[in-house]
C-alpha cells in the first residue's frame, strides 16, 4: 500500500526478494483462508474486477475456466465504474482493499448483483463495501506486490475451481512453484547479467501467457524504472518494430502454439540489433522451466520474470521496493492520483 512505505534496504536482498522467496508460504496461507469461505453465493455467471497486479492475478487465476462452458469475465475496475453494468456475481480483487476505482466498482456492482471482495485486510474499504468479504491472512511488504499476485491468483483459482466444479490440484501447482522459487533464482540472475545495455523491453505473450506478459512488464517498470510494455504475441508485429534498436530487449513467453512465430521474431530481431530472451523456446538467451501444462506455465513464467525484474534492478543499483518514491517528485505524483487512503 502506498500510504505506508516499506523498510528501506540499501542492497540485495531487498524486501521484494524476501517476498518472492515466501511465495509458497503465501500460497499456503491463501488456501487455508479460502477453505474457510462458503462459496455457495456464486451465481451462474461471475465477473472479476481489479486494477494493475490485482487485475492480472484475477486474469491468470480465472483462465482455468476458459475451456469450460461456465460464463466468466475479467474487467478493469475503472472500465466497470464508468462504462459497464452487470448482474453477474462480482468479485473485486485488491491487495490493500483501498484502491478507489476497485472499491467504487464493487459499490456499483452491489446495486445489481451479489458481490465479494478479495483483500489482505479485514478492515479495508473493500471488505466493508461487498456482501461477502474474503480476507487472505498474509501480507506483502514490498510495493511491487509479487507475493500478493500469487496470493490473489490462487484465491481466484480456488473460486474458479469451485465455480467450474473442476477439482484442480492446487497443492500440486503450489509444489511446482515452490520448486522453481528455489531452482530458478540463480538462472534468472545469470540472464540479467547479459542485459546491462538494455533501455526498452517488450514482453510478448498469448493465450494463458497474455496477462503474464502484462504483469511482467508492470513489474519491470516498477522495479527497474525502465520502459517496458506487455503486449499480445502477434500484435507486437504491428507497429512496435519501428522503435526497436540495439538497446531493446524482446522477451517471448512461448506456449506450444507460439514456437514457429517466435522463431521468426527472434530471427527478425537480430536484423535491428535487438536481443531476445525466450521462455520455453530458442532465443539469444533461453529459459526452460518445463511446465507440466500450459495453465501451470503461466504461474511459473510469472515467477521467472519477477526474478528477472528483480535482478535487473539490483544490477542497476535500484531499490525495487520503492517504486521510485524516495524521489519526492514521484511520491507527489502518486499522492495526486491516489490521495491518502485510496490505494
Amino acid at each position: 500500500m502506498t500510504d505506508k512505505l516499506p523498510e528501506v534496504r540499501r542492497s540485495h536482498p531487498y524486501v521484494m526478494y524476501d517476498m518472492m522467496r515466501d511465495i509458497p508460504n503465501g500460497i499456503d496461507r491463501t488456501l487455508s483462508s479460502m477453505e474457510k469461505i462458503d462459496l455457495s453465493f456464486l451465481g451462474d455467471d461471475i465477473l472479476f474486477l481489479g486494477n494493475g497486479t490485482a487485475y492480472h492475478s484475477a486474469y491468470v487465476g480465472s483462465q482455468i475456466l476458459d475451456e469450460t462452458a461456465r460464463r466468466h469475465s475479467v474487467v478493469q475496475a475503472y472500465e466497470y465504474v464508468n462504462y459497464m453494468r452487470s448482474s453477474a456475481t462480482t468479485i473485486a480483487v485488491s491487495h490493500t482493499g483501498k484502491t478507489k476505482s476497485t472499491v467504487d466498482a464493487a459499490i456499483k456492482a452491489r446495486k445489481t448483483s451479489i458481490t465479494a471482495g478479495i483483500t489482505h485486510y479485514a478492515d479495508s474499504p473493500l471488505s466493508k463495501a461487498v456482501d461477502h468479504p474474503i480476507t487472505i491472512a498474509d501480507e506483502d511488504l514490498s510495493l511491487c506486490n509479487t507475493k500478493a499476485f500469487f496470493n490473489n491468483a490462487f484465491a481466484v483459482l480456488y473460486i474458479s475451481d469451485y465455480y467450474g466444479n473442476l477439482s484442480y490440484d492446487m497443492k500440486a501447482l503450489r509444489s511446482e512453484i515452490a520448486k522453481h522459487v528455489s531452482n530458478d533464482d540463480a538462472e534468472m540472475k545469470a540472464v540479467s547479467e547479459d542485459l546491462d545495455q538494455i533501455n526498452d523491453i517488450f514482453v510478448l505473450g498469448s493465450g494463458y501467457n497474455f496477462p503474464v506478459a502484462r504483469e511482467a512488464a508492470q513489474k519491470i517498470k516498477e522495479a527497474t524504472h525502465m520502459h517496458a510494455e506487455g503486449i499480445e504475441f502477434e500484435e507486437f508485429n504491428h507497429g512496435c518494430t519501428a522503435v526497436m534498436d540495439d538497446h531493446t530487449l524482446v522477451i517471448l513467453i512461448e506456449g506450444q502454439k507460439d514456437r514457429s512465430r517466435g522463431d521468426q521474431i527472434v530471427r527478425a530481431s537480430r536484423y535491428v540489433g535487438s536481443k531476445t530472451v525466450v521462455i520455453n523456446g530458442e532465443g539469444d538467451l533461453s529459459i526452460y522451466n518445463d511446465p507440466p501444462d500450459e495453465f501451470s506455465a503461466s504461474f511459473l513464467n510469472t515467477l521467472d520474470l519477477y526474478y528477472l525484474a528483480y535482478y535487473l534492478a539490483v544490477r542497476r543499483n535500484i531499490n525495487p521496493d520503492m517504486l521510485r518514491f524516495e524521489d519526492r517528485r514521484y511520491r507527489d505524483y502518486d499522492s495526486t492520483v491516489f490521495p491518502p487512503g485510496e490505494h
